[in-house]
């Protein structure tokens, strides 16, 4: 099997030249972790795709465990004794909601079936996408609104949340670019509305959190989608937010 040296003392192996025979395999990794020895080599990484799932066992048997999963691959590590921290990804699922007023001093609002008060519509940010681009998408499918990203103006953290993983939640303030209300998403939302932004603050039914962010934040600035000079190549940040007040 082919391998790359990372530059935190590290060893990729290159999934795609893993034999799929079991004992090919296991002399091949074995042959791998006694060089890594060797040169005091830190973490050795390999992630199999579903179809070579059947060498987990070889790995694991060497050694090596479980780090991350997606649906298509599993990423497993062999750590030395020189190791003490293992970077783990990820550590945390994201989400947004969308604050959005009109004139008549309403805030939007949803309801999701099963649902006892109202929140603000939003959902969890997708692998790969953007906080403004989710919270746009996630907006029109809950209530049928378009609307502009202008800011995050607040966030939460919870934890213990999902599968054992933190959760970040990003209060966006957002400007309707339509009023009328046609829910996309019949099967998880049950109702969305304008309402009264100081009924809905004062509405027992309503989650606390939920209350107390409208409180706060309506009419407030928060952090503005910046453009940076020289935001390129490898280091590139494809949103960044600045305070511009």
């Amino acid at each position: 099997m082919e391998f790359t040296l990372d530059k935190f003392n590290g060893i990729i192996i290159d999934p795609v030249t893993a034999p799929h025979d079991a004992a090919a395999f296991n002399a091949e990794l074995n042959q791998i972790t006694e060089f890594s020895k060797q040169n005091n080599k830190g973490i050795i990484w390999i992630s199999l795709p579903i179809s070579l799932s059947h060498l987990i066992p070889v790995a694991t048997e060497l050694g090596f465990v479980f780090h991350n999963c997606l649906e298509n691959e599993i990423t497993l590590i062999h750590k030395s004794d020189i190791v003490e921290f293992v970077p783990f990804i990820p550590t945390h699922t994201l989400g947004a909601g969308a604050l959005i007023t009109n004139e008549r001093n309403q805030v939007l609002m949803i309801k999701e079936h099963g649902m006892k008060g109202y929140k603000l519509p939003g959902g969890h940010i997708e692998l790969g996408e953007g906080i403004e681009e989710s919270v746009v998408r996630e907006t029109f499918e809950e209530t049928g609104i378009e609307a502009k990203f202008v800011s995050v103006v607040g966030m939460a953290t919870r934890h213990p949340y999902q599968f054992g993983k933190s959760n970040l939640y990003f209060v966006c303030h957002l400007v309707a670019q339509t009023q009328e209300i046609e829910i996309q998403d019949t099967d998880e939302i049950a109702e969305a509305k304008w309402v009264d932004i100081q009924e809905f603050i004062n509405d027992m039914s309503n989650f606390p959190f939920n209350r107390h962010m409208v409180e706060s934040l309506v009419g407030k600035q928060g952090l503005e989608l910046t453009q940076l000079e020289g935001n390129q190549g490898p280091t590139y940040k494809p949103e960044i937010f600045f305070s511009k007040h």
